[in-house]
């Protein structure tokens, strides 16, 4: 019995140790281009925005990364979809307008590892989708839709050729 148990742990401790890792770092994010929360809320944007983004690019990482990769990004920047335009009525003062003039953007640089170490790719992105309005929204009311659909065509584009 003892010996099941103990092949049985060492088999979770093994597959736990070959999957995908991926670490997010948020670099100065109160200097971020637009992470607010309406009224210029900065701080609530950090608060909200910033642990929705990491999950997503978590998520993301693990479902297209390879067993034992590991992926490493450092956001420098964020530019959220859409802009929040209070001076159409102080009732929208915290309702953020999505339009084609306000796209995602974000800046970061990353490393991608495989389980030995070794470098796959690295590098800086600046990811700007000018294209997201005709994005087909599937979630309506998920807030950073266009931002998080843009960061998972990116994880789709640099693991797509990798063995």
């Amino acid at each position: 019995m003892k010996t099941l148990t103990f092949l049985i742990l060492s088999s979770l401790i093994a597959a736990v140790a070959v999957s995908a890792e991926v670490q997010v770092t948020f670099e100065e994010p109160e200097k971020f281009r637009d992470i607010d929360y309406g009224d210029g809320n900065t701080r609530r944007g950090i608060k909200v925005h910033i642990p929705i983004l990491e999950k997503h690019i978590i998520k993301s990482g693990k479902r297209f990364l390879k067993e034992g990769q590991t992926l490493s990004m450092t956001v420098t920047d964020v530019d959220l979809a859409g802009d929040y335009e209070p001076w159409l009525s102080i009732d929208f003062s915290d309702i953020r307008i999505v339009k084609g003039i306000y796209p995602p953007r974000i800046s970061f640089s990353f490393e991608l590892k495989d389980a030995e170490g070794n470098v796959l790719k690295s590098g800086e992105e600046n990811l700007v989708d000018m294209n997201f309005q005709y994005r087909m929204r599937v979630r309506i009311h998920d807030e950073l839709f266009y931002d998080k659909e843009m960061i998972t065509d990116w994880m789709r584009k640099i693991t797509k050729d990798l063995k």
